[in-house]
């Protein structure tokens, strides 16, 4: 099957009338008060930029620029780096913005190479003519006109990384780049657009950042900080309006990691240069829904994008990644395997042309003849440039990305040679005599660190100091973070590169530098020392060394500076931990800037008042202190020599480490939580059974008691080994009222760390009063009286659910449970079928489900309890506690009607839920006039997607097994809850209480959704 042509060429473009800076000019006759540049400095109006830029251009031409050069530009990010690549495109010429963080020797050859007769600098460079551009604004003589070109000509020279030792130019003409911001693209850019101009020059995304503003008659905003930091776009945002915003996958991961609330204001957010994280994307999405989230590809060849896709929650859960998208207009997107066109769903290398081309590369016609290729795709010879991305494309026309052909990194969005890197080394080092370069992967499979292994010509050198110089002569985005001696490159039983060895070398290098704060001393010092070994993952640094030094990257300092900001209270820009990089020196710096209080005073820590689900939580144990719905509980199988003592010391750190699990919960006078020092649960430990099964058993009777939350006793836990052998069976039993579904998984891992003494740098979760003031503070935000509107209309008189009567005599005390097992491919069909109805695979499911709940009890009219995991803050990923809410979803109609139609209303319904999710669920009870048969109808039932991590124990030297045990009780009558496997599958377990739920009944439920499940796998949609 070949692909519809309309997936590989873009709409065809309209020509440029004339280049980048005409369009300048017609915008400052039309509005010339517009405002075109923000800066600390200065802001400038269009008129102002281009009469100044008319100014100096003048005076370029007058310094022998002519048409056809290219005029290097190596100034900081500012009005006067703007105005002066406009006035050089007013000359005919072509700038090539070179970064002043470049080393001083690579940016002479460089610009020794251009062969210009000017460079536009505030700096000296030996033996080169440098035009510095003058402070004030200027006007040019009366008799200087601006060189009109057309959209051919070269506009700019963007670098990228080479295999020869130095950067490639690519000489992009004014057309590739004017093809993107033209009116109905994919970018909704117009005169009210504030974009903000933060990334670095050299790279394709400055002009993305730039000319999307400039070109549509908006607003660039000039950022200072080295990179868009979470400080600068709120700062961006509450002061001048930004309401867009590009940043590389990397970036917007930190953001979404320290500060999810930096993107609140936007309307639009770009991502892209390297591969997305589908975790951090999903967290956007749901704590941001009204902004739209797009993915964009393209080589810096093609010019800034090749193609496009706006994100949605269902493209996360997409097996193969986050698709690259469709072509943006003026682009043509061919998958091939050579030159013939590859089917769909089949993997070849991707080869884009179109408008976006770049005219090739400077100084190298052999590199450019290679690489832009005139081929026959169906009889039409199209110039093409080779990507070296594998890809594909789908049934839906969107193209997947599959990896590299060749050795090619993306590190934070730049292109990177690693045999570049390797020359370098090499050259720069006499001591190395040979080195390879690898990148480390973080946990969502992306390239995040460099990795230098190097052979000393003399054995045993450590090479110690070899990290710190290479600092001054590489480029940064070439830097390596870590230099690893070795006596030998490993291979592999074929003779290759053995990678995988060399990177296991690298993580059990020990990178630590000795501690130099202990206890006593200043604790502004011991916090900012304390952040920067949670972000570096160690357990000591050094006061006095640079954070670059040993081994720091961009995005970490802005890791450190997102943390110090939230621990204590105030902006911590990034510039200002580059201007003093040393614990002592930021230290001193934030002292020194300090207004009011100390970090000791940034947070109060006294008691906190409870949420609205905790006090549920704490009312239902106060009435029933026997009650055991609220205990969640968690059981591993350990086979192996097991660590008592460490096991015991492990729980004890744990508990010290999150304040929810040693703190007490009160109702007098006031429902608070308090933090008291409450020591940890002691290991419990029983005499050993002759089974597993029967370990199990006696583990869960050990645990089945009541929790006194008053006294701190908020968990507990305890081993049962196996008699004859090294298995025993760990577990520990934990209140809801401070724990939930995402917490199982940060339990096992800081568990499991603490077991290994590794934990040590992890960085620690927020406070509880932390957490409670941004709970209040987003709460100003909420638009209380729409969403309680809403739910009142909504629910209002939904009637019980009506189960059959119960006709055995004798039912069990706890609840019952069936189970059924979803294959890898079943899910996966699911997903399709998902994507055919235009929804995600909860609504399908949840869909099914409710129509089974319909046919099997005869009724066309219920709510359904749905959980909704709340962990949008910064740093709550990583914490232990409930953080959750209960939405009711209300199905009748058509949501119950079967077929597309009931997945799109079902998706309708769900949707508005979620917009009210900040009503608390014992809210909602309260202002519901329902009549109450049993549990309020509102939640009687409940559906849950479990799609939280799996909690893997992960025990150093041990072979351990999750084992999900059924629940102690049940709060409500009947509950569905899907938990996904790690082989791609899923369980169904439906939970049911049967002295309500006649079990017949809920084997009947499960036996129906099975069939439709597989009836709708056969081709039938539901």
């Amino acid at each position: 099957m070949q692909p519809d042509p309309r997936w590989t060429t873009g709409p065809a473009s309209a020509a440029l009338v004339g280049g980048l800076h005409e369009q300048i000019a017609r915008t400052a006759l039309i509005c010339p008060d517009a405002v075109a540049l923000i800066s600390s400095k200065r802001t400038m109006t269009y008129a102002e930029l281009d009469r100044t830029a008319d100014a100096w251009a003048a005076e370029l031409a007058v310094a022998a620029v002519a048409e056809d050069d290219i005029v290097p530009i190596i100034l900081p990010r500012s009005t006067e780096l703007i105005t002066a690549a406009i006035a050089v495109l007013k000359t005919g010429a072509a700038y090539a913005l070179l970064d002043p963080a470049w080393p001083e020797a690579r940016l002479a050859e460089i610009v020794g190479e251009f062969g210009t007769s000017v460079v536009i600098t505030d700096r000296d460079l030996a033996g080169i003519p440098a035009w510095t551009p003058p402070s004030e604004l200027g006007r040019a003589p009366t008799d200087f006109a601006p060189v009109g070109v057309d959209g051919c000509a070269p506009c700019c020279v963007f670098f990228t990384s080479g295999t020869t030792g130095r950067p490639k130019g690519v000489l992009t003409p004014h057309r590739a780049i004017a093809r993107l911001f033209r009116p109905g693209t994919f970018l909704p850019m117009a005169t009210g657009t504030v974009m903000p101009l933060a990334a670095p020059m050299p790279w394709d995304a400055f002009a993305l950042e730039l000319w999307s503003a400039l070109l549509s008659g908006g607003t660039s905003l000039i950022i200072d900080e080295p990179y868009l930091s979470a400080q600068s776009l709120h700062d961006g945002t509450a002061r001048h309006g930004v309401n867009i915003a590009w940043l590389t996958s990397s970036l917007f991961n930190m953001l979404v990691d320290e500060d999810l609330e930096a993107f609140q204001g936007l309307r639009q957010v770009m991502i892209g240069g390297e591969r997305l994280s589908a975790g951090h994307v999903a967290r956007f999405l749901r704590r941001h829904p009204g902004i739209k989230l797009l993915n964009g590809y393209g080589p810096v060849e093609s010019t800034i994008f090749a193609t496009t896709h706006a994100i949605t929650e269902f493209d996360c859960a997409r097996p193969g990644g986050i698709p690259l998208g469709r072509p943006v207009p003026g682009t043509e997107v061919h998958v091939l395997d050579g030159d013939r066109p590859c089917a769909v769903g089949e993997v070849g290398e991707i080869c884009l042309g179109g408008d976006g081309l770049a005219l090739g590369y400077l100084g190298d016609p052999a590199l450019t003849k290679s690489k832009f290729t005139a081929t026959d795709i169906n009889g039409d010879i199209t110039p093409l440039y080779r990507t070296g991305d594998l890809g594909m494309w789908d049934h839906e026309g969107l193209l997947h990305f599959r990896g590299r052909a060749d050795r090619q990194l993306k590190i934070r969005g730049h292109r990177i040679e690693p045999s570049d890197i390797e020359r370098q080394v090499e050259r720069l080092v006499p001591r190395v005599r040979s080195c390879r370069v690898l990148a480390r992967r973080n946990d969502e499979g992306s390239e995040h660190q460099l990795v230098a292994f190097c052979v000393p010509y003399e054995s045993g050198d450590p090479l110690d100091d070899v990290l710190a110089s290479l600092r001054t002569d590489l480029m940064p985005h070439h830097r390596p973070g870590a230099v690893v001696s070795i006596d030998a490159f490993p291979v592999t039983p074929q003779g290759k590169l053995d990678e995988k060895t060399l990177l296991t070398m690298a993580s059990a290098q020990t990178l630590s530098l000795p501690a130099e704060l202990g206890e006593g001393g200043d604790p502004v010092e011991r916090l900012v020392a304390e952040t920067v070994c949670s972000v570096l993952g160690r357990t000591a640094v050094a006061r006095d060394k640079s954070f670059l030094d040993i081994g720091g990257s961009s995005l970490g300092a802005g890791r450190v500076c997102a943390r110090l900001a939230d621990r204590l209270d105030r902006p911590v820009p990034v510039s200002r931990f580059y201007e003093y990089p040393t614990v002592a020196g930021f230290a001193e710096w934030l002292r020194s800037t300090q207004t009011s209080g100390g970090c000791a005073e940034a947070i109060d820590q006294t008691d906190i008042p409870l949420r609205p689900l905790q006090l549920m939580y704490l009312a239902t144990q106060l009435a029933d202190p026997d009650d055991l719905t609220s205990h969640c509980l968690l059981t591993w199988v350990i086979e192996g020599e097991l660590d008592y003592p460490a096991l015991e010391s492990a729980v004890a750190s744990v508990h010290r480490r999150h304040e929810p699990l040693r703190a007490s919960y009160l109702a007098d006078p006031r429902p608070v939580v308090r933090l008291e020092d409450i020591g940890p649960p002691p290991l419990e430990l029983q005499s050993g059974t002759s089974s597993i099964s029967a370990a199990g058993q006696a583990l869960r009777n050990l645990l089945a008691e009541p929790l006194a939350l008053s006294e701190g006793e908020v968990w507990r836990t305890a081993v049962v080994p196996v008699a004859g052998g090294q298995v025993a069976v760990f577990g520990c039993v934990v209140h809801h009222i401070a724990f939930d579904g995402w917490s199982e998984a940060v339990l096992a891992n800081d568990i499991a760390a603490a077991y290994r003494e590794t934990s040590a740098g992890a960085p620690a979760p927020p406070s509880l009063a932390r957490i409670h003031r941004n709970y209040t503070e987003r709460l100003k935000y909420f638009d209380r009286a729409r969403q309680e509107n809403y739910l009142r209309t909504e629910l209002a008189g939904v009637p019980a659910l009506r189960w059959p009567p119960n006709h055995t005599e004798r039912v069990s005390s706890g609840p019952s449970s069936v189970e059924m097992p979803v294959t890898p491919a079943l899910v996966a069909d699911v997903d399709s079928r998902a994507a055919e109805c235009g929804v995600n695979r909860f609504v399908f499911l949840l869909t099914m489900w409710a129509g089974i709940l319909a046919e099997v009890l005869e009724q066309d009219d219920f709510a359904i309890g749905v959980p909704i995991a709340q962990r949008d803050d910064a740093g709550l990923e990583q914490a232990v506690g409930c953080h959750l809410n209960m939405l009711c979803i209300r199905l009748r109609g058509a949501a119950l009607g079967g077929g597309v139609s009931a997945m799109r209303e079902t998706d309708r319904i769900v949707g508005r839920a979620k917009a009210a999710q900040d009503v608390p669920y014992t809210d909602v009870l309260q202002m519901i006039d329902v009549p109450r048969t049993g549990r309020p109808p509102l939640f009687q039932t409940l559906f849950a997607l479990q799609d939280n991590a799996i909690p893997h124990l992960r025990l150093a030297g041990l072979q351990t097994e999750f084992i999900r045990q059924p629940y102690l009780s049940l709060p409500l009558e009947l509950h569905a809850e899907f938990w996904l496997r790690e082989d791609g599958g899923m369980d169904l377990t439906v939970y049911f209480r049967p002295d309500v739920v006649p079990e017949n009944t809920a084997q009947e439920i499960v036996k129906r959704f099975t069939d439709r499940l597989h009836i709708t796998k056969s081709g039938v949609r539901p």
